[in-house]
């Protein structure tokens, strides 16, 4: 009986044992796989948002004031007005009056029209006599009451005088620069043209003289100017014309004449509307029939640089009347005659929204952050809308396809996430990483995939015990080198020694197997009983003395050769005769360097899938009279094929997803070319480097998840494919 209560025991522990260890494995199992899933789903959520639609809601209406130019303050609080006879500042949180200002000056002479600068902070006014006011709008903030509170203040600044030359000014353009240099085009009645330059002499004392030049420049017109256009720096004067070309002036000192450059066509129809989107290198142009579209200068070919389009925009229909440009980034709204209002970016060619179309606009504004958009119709009514747009610069042909940015001779895929100025586009094109990417596991393959599988070969088929004893553990220890000290030996150390001896690097890659080839072929004209009582014990060691043997004489050779048949270096034949890029951490480093972190992976799985053929099959090849070879290659590799192939998909794998080796062994230079000495970007690599600095949930930030969703998708969709091929062959080779 207690034998039998024993036994009982032990079953019943035992049952215990297994049903806890095969639900510990399950819930292993399906953990993985949720953890998987969920890195997956966390990588989708913080990348989807690049893809979704603006938001746009409108707010309560303002009071209806005549407005000839309006603008607002950072926190869409307070807005102003300015009219024919002076400024009001309006709250637009319930449209009360806050504060209103009537210049003499426009009292006697009232406004035709006005234009102002939110980046700036001016405002100026063009009079029915030819005269220009301009005034300094400020948005002072008070925190006394624990609240915020927005004091707007007005300052009149000075007035300019035209009217000897012009009546009724029609277009007016004004700018100032950092330097207090600014400069008043004005476009009168009649069609003259004339433009002012200002100049604050700087005294030692204070201010010294003011230096004034007027120009009339309407004899340099070929048709009657509708718009008029300056840059910040007050160094370029552009005007749009009734024959659809924009005329161009370069100004120079404040008593030259701005030099005529001459005229660009931008359209069939007259040009209705001129500005400068953010950076002031491309300009925005409208035409009479709804046409919109941008330029911006480039190299032709004969050392000048004259303006080309680089995007366009689908038309309206109806003549665009006004344009408005973002403080923030590449966006800008449209006016047309319709009273549409548009929101578009210049380098993705998107439109967001059109809103608007009840009546004529007088004039439209987007926030200084670019978070609202305010626009006063016929009547004056002020209408506010609330905007969300984070991601106005991302699009699928943004990221993936060719584009066309500013300072660039062409469309062309670009990734330079950062720059030196808060004008700077971001260009974050994935084309550059991806082919990195691609480049940098094409380089290590081509290096890791012969060298591992033909190693676990000899390793499997042809290495006695002793041998095999020593090789395999040796190469599983090589695995567990961390990739961080192989990416700081192969920058530091192996790139600089690859430069050194370059032309003796290039010579091992065909002398080793040449010399390996001829060696065995001199090995197989020795007398028979020598090579059958010394191949098991010497094999090895005659072959490593080969291979330790050509690699000397490569290295000797190299600088023989280099010196013979290149005068100064294989180097700067290399540069500068066939103007090729060389750099110091290249393709050929990271090959062997990455090739070096993959290859005992690959031999690993390849010699265990070689070991694992059955022994029958062997001996039965070998004793039907075929060779070690001709059974290795023929009965022992087809069985073990499926291995290989997962070996080999598991190595790719491991070295697409990469990172430090990757990091520290490249230039980290995001170019399009499959040369062996330039550099690359790999998708690992840039996270890496970017991610730190990305701010949370911008754009930058955003990008970096996608690429990491790509690399999850890419690896996922190889060893889903991989499986199944792997799968094919198994049951192929399994029914010999």
């Amino acid at each position: 009986m207690p034998k039998k209560r024993t036994l009982r025991g032990v079953t019943a522990r035992a049952r215990l044992i297994d049903w806890v260890g095969r639900y510990l494995i399950s819930i292993g199992g399906v953990g993985i796989i949720a953890a998987v899933m969920g890195i997956l789903l966390f990588i989708f959520f913080e990348s989807y948002p690049l893809f979704m639609q603006p938001s746009l809601e409108r707010g309560p209406s303002g009071v209806s004031v005549p407005a000839l130019a309006i603008g607002m303050d950072p926190y869409q609080e307070v807005a102003y007005v300015a009219r024919p006879e002076g400024l009001d500042f309006l709250s637009l949180t319930d449209g009360s009056p806050l504060a209103h200002h009537r210049p003499e000056f426009l009292a006697q002479d009232p406004a035709t029209i006005a234009v102002r600068s939110l980046r700036d902070n001016w405002i100026a006014w063009g009079t029915e006599r030819g005269r220009v006011l301009l005034g300094s709008v400020q948005f002072k903030l008070d925190y006394a009451t624990g609240t915020r509170q927005i004091q707007p203040q007005y300052e009149e600044r000075e007035s300019v005088d035209f009217s000897a030359a012009v009546q009724s000014i029609q277009a007016l353009a004004v700018e100032e620069d950092e330097e207090g240099r600014s400069g008043i085009a004005i476009l009168g009645e009649d069609g003259r043209l004339l433009v002012s330059l200002r100049e604050q002499q700087q005294g030692l004392l204070g201010p010294g003289e003011l230096i004034v030049g007027l120009h009339e420049l309407s004899q340099d017109l070929p048709s009657q100017a509708t718009v008029l256009l300056l840059n910040r720096s007050v160094g370029r004067l552009l005007a749009g014309l009734k024959d659809g070309t924009v005329a161009e002036w370069k100004l120079g000192s404040v008593e030259d004449r701005p030099r005529y450059v001459g005229v660009f066509k931008a359209s069939d129809k007259p040009i209705t509307a001129l500005n400068y989107v953010l950076g002031d290198v491309s300009v925005a142009v409208g035409d009479a029939g709804g046409r919109l579209s941008t330029w911006a200068q480039v190299e032709n070919g004969e050392g000048r640089r004259v303006f080309r389009e680089i995007h366009a925009f689908e038309s309206t229909g109806h003549a665009i009347v006004d344009l408005e440009s973002s403080l923030r980034d590449k966006q800008f709204l449209s006016v047309d005659a319709k009273g549409n209002i548009a929101l578009h970016h210049m380098t993705s060619e998107q439109t967001f929204f059109r809103v608007g179309g009840e009546a004529l606009v007088r004039d439209a504004v987007l926030a200084p952050k670019a978070d609202g958009l305010l626009y006063a119709d016929e009547s004056g009514t002020l209408i506010r809308y609330q905007m969300d747009n984070p991601h106005p610069e991302i699009s699928v042909g943004i990221l993936f396809g060719k584009v066309w940015y500013e300072g660039y001779p062409r469309e062309e895929y670009v990734w330079q996430s950062t720059g030196g100025s808060d004008e700077f586009e971001s260009k974050i094109s994935l084309i550059p990483l991806v082919f990195g990417t691609a480049k940098g596991t094409l380089y290590a393959m081509l290096f890791a995939l012969p060298l591992a599988i033909l190693a676990a070969i000899y390793t499997s088929e042809f290495a006695t015990p002793r041998v095999r004893g020593v090789v395999k553990p040796a190469v599983e220890v090589m695995a567990s080198l961390p990739s961080v000290i192989l990416g700081f030996l192969a920058g530091l150390w192996l790139a600089p020694l690859l430069e050194r001896h370059l032309v003796g690097t290039l010579l091992l890659f065909p002398l080793i197997p040449v010399c390996v080839i001829l060696a065995a072929w001199l090995w197989s004209q020795l007398p028979a009983n020598f090579r059958r009582r010394t191949a098991q014990r010497w094999e090895i060691y005659l072959l490593v003395a080969v291979a330790l043997l050509t690699s000397w004489a490569a290295f000797v050779l190299g600088p023989l050769l280099e010196e013979r048949l290149f005068a100064n270096g294989f180097l700067h034949w290399w540069q500068r005769d066939l103007a090729m890029e060389y750099d110091q951490r290249n393709c050929l480093v990271v090959g062997f360097a990455m090739g070096f972190a993959v290859v005992p992976l690959i031999f690993t799985i390849c010699e265990d899938a070689l070991s694992s053929v059955p022994s029958h099959l062997r001996a039965g090849s070998l004793a039907l009279g075929a060779t070690r070879w001709q059974t290795a290659i023929r009965v022992v590799l087809p069985m073990a094929l499926p291995g290989i192939f997962s070996a080999s998909m598991i190595g790719f794998g491991r070295a697409i997803g990469e990172t430090m080796i990757v990091l520290m062994a490249t230039g980290n230079t995001p170019v399009l070319d499959w040369d062996l000495f330039n550099g690359m970007r790999t998708i690992s690599a840039n996270i890496a480097v970017e991610l730190p600095e990305a701010p949370h949930q911008g754009t930058l930030y955003r990008v970096l998840f996608l690429s990491g969703l790509l690399l999850f998708l890419a690896t996922f969709a190889i060893n889903t494919l991989a499986e199944i091929v792997r799968q094919r062959l198994r049951d192929r080779y399994n029914r010999l």
